[in-house]
């Protein structure tokens, strides 16, 4: 490490120190460079390592990824043209942006989150008219200009006259433009849209759409009051909105919501454990067992990469082991059935779990190189292939003449990829899931035919599929996860729906969770 023979110290707000050379060069203070590393790993993907919102992972992601440089948070406390609160960004860092690719980082411990909320405000920083670099939060501090949050007054009854006003404003003000007659968010502006970039932006849907900031009242609250900076969401404050009228206009949007949509703006989980309960003698193997129904799931909720119209919102999980294998049931609900995508138009429906190999928490786009991840993919095309029911070419249209080739040397001269034991490209499956390995996106692959061990099963019945994973605790490869009892495994989870056309990075995935065998 270069050393430096003069520096001085500047003590900044929350704590932040940062030591600065004679050189001009910066040397970060050990809480600044926590939060280094924690971001390196965790957020320069799709941030960027300069916090320019342009992260190699940043063009399979919509809404695009937070510009820190830019100052303009959406998720704050504090007045329409001011800088968020650490408690804002520490709050966005810990819950995440519902309905987005941010997921919730609240499997790190508190001291990390803490460190990288001050890391985020270092980057926050332009270059002034001297050619230096200016960090904002430090210039609002020390001009003084450091903004204090709303006070959000309580909650009034909700009542009929309450949401009667409610819609007058929610018409007078012109609501309805952007976010359409019914909350769809499909008003006639809505098309035009574009943030502060001028990157398209969709308004939010408040019958259906999750809330980035929050579902409860003094969330939705605060975000009229203040608005969305970067967005074409303006501030209400008080010269434009009284608190009780803007309660009312709260009531209203909250009438909108369907019930669905609130009782997933309601079940989050407390903690991020899921733990597989010990059981004597043989697991239940088929998802539709009634023994399942006796194991208590929990709630893995799931954000989408990409905007989609009907989001999976959530996916309930199950667990059991009896000392030699664990089985792990995800069920979730999708209206239509898509199998085997043998047109090019088509897209099939699909499971994956995510494990870490090193017991920490890695990046969670597939890991990287020092923290890599196994991964175990279920198909539903995969799944018919094994039950026998597959389509294929030539049911799909059975006057195209297919090509056969018994004999091995033809088969490796003109399908090579089967020939090479390539599971895509096989004909017959031993089991619908993959077991694969990566160290990054991008990088997944998948074992070879030998050491794929994990067996499973997919059932789709009155609009839900109930898929099954099964595998041995221990497994002599040493890309598999191996399982203890009572030792956490950091577990991720992803889901991909055919019929809106999810495929690779296009699906819906949770942040970490733990999975712990009950001893």
């Amino acid at each position: 490490m270069q050393s430096f023979t003069r520096c001085w110290i500047l003590a900044l707000g929350g704590g932040w120190l940062l030591s600065r050379s004679v050189s001009g060069a910066e040397v970060l203070s050990p809480e600044l460079e926590r939060g280094r590393v924690v971001y390196e790993a965790h957020c320069a993907a799709c941030h960027g390592s300069t916090g320019d919102g342009n992260g190699p992972a940043a063009v399979w992601l919509y809404p695009k990824p937070r510009n820190f440089s830019a100052g303009l948070y959406k998720i704050q406390s504090t007045p329409a043209g001011s800088l968020p609160t650490d408690e804002d960004l520490y709050r966005s860092v810990t819950r995440g942006l519902g309905g987005s690719s941010m997921p919730a980082f609240n499997y790190l411990p508190d001291a990390d989150r803490r460190a990288v909320v001050q890391y985020v405000k270092h980057l926050t920083a332009t270059v002034g008219p001297d050619g230096r670099r200016v960090n904002l939060f430090e210039q609002a501090r020390a001009n003084g200009t450091a903004a204090q949050p709303l006070p959000v007054p309580p909650e009034p009854p909700l009542t009929f006259d309450s949401i009667v006003r409610g819609k007058e404003l929610y018409v007078s003000l012109q609501c309805n433009s952007c976010h359409g007659e019914t909350g769809a968010g499909d008003g006639p502006s809505a098309p035009t849209l574009q943030d502060s970039f001028g990157i398209p932006i969709r308004p939010r849907d408040f019958s259906s759409g999750a809330f980035r900031g929050g579902a409860a009242g003094a969330d939705l609250y605060t975000r009229i009051a203040v608005g969305l900076a970067g967005t074409p969401m303006v501030a209400y404050p008080d010269e434009v909105l009284k608190p009780q009228d803007r309660w009312a206009l709260v009531h209203y949007i909250q009438s909108l919501r369907q019930k669905d949509a609130e009782v997933n703006d309601i079940l989050v989980p407390e903690d991020g454990l899921i733990v597989a309960r010990r059981v004597r003698g043989g697991l239940p193997l088929d998802p539709m067992d009634p023994a399942w129904e006796r194991i208590e799931s929990v709630r893995v909720p799931l954000n989408p990469l990409w905007p989609e119209p009907y989001p999976i919102p959530a996916v309930a999980v199950r667990a059991l082991h009896n000392g030699r294998e664990l089985a792990l049931l995800l069920q979730w609900r999708d209206e239509i059935f898509d199998g085997a995508p043998v047109r090019v138009e088509d897209f099939q429906d699909a499971a994956a779990l995510q494990f870490s190999l090193t017991g920490e928490f890695p990046f969670l786009g597939m890991g990287d190189v020092r923290h890599p991840v196994n991964l175990w993919q279920w198909k539903a095309g995969w799944q018919q292939a094994v039950d026998g029911a597959r389509p294929d070419v030539e049911t799909v249209h059975p006057s195209l003449h297919v090509d056969v080739y018994p004999d091995p040397l033809m088969q490796a001269t003109y399908r090579t990829a089967e020939a090479a034991g390539n599971l895509l490209a096989a004909r017959t499956m031993k089991s619908p899931v993959e077991d694969a390995n990566a160290v990054g996106f991008g990088t997944i692959t998948s074992q070879p035919p030998a050491s794929q061990n994990v067996r499973g099963r997919g059932v789709w019945v009155g609009g839900f599929w109930n898929v099954l994973f099964v595998r041995e605790l221990r497994s002599r490869d040493r890309q598999d996860v191996q399982f203890v009892p009572g030792r956490p495994v950091p577990v991720a989870f992803a889901i991909w729906n055919g019929a809106q056309r999810d495929r690779n990075g296009r699906k819906v995935v949770s942040h970490w969770f733990q999975l712990v065998l009950n001893p």
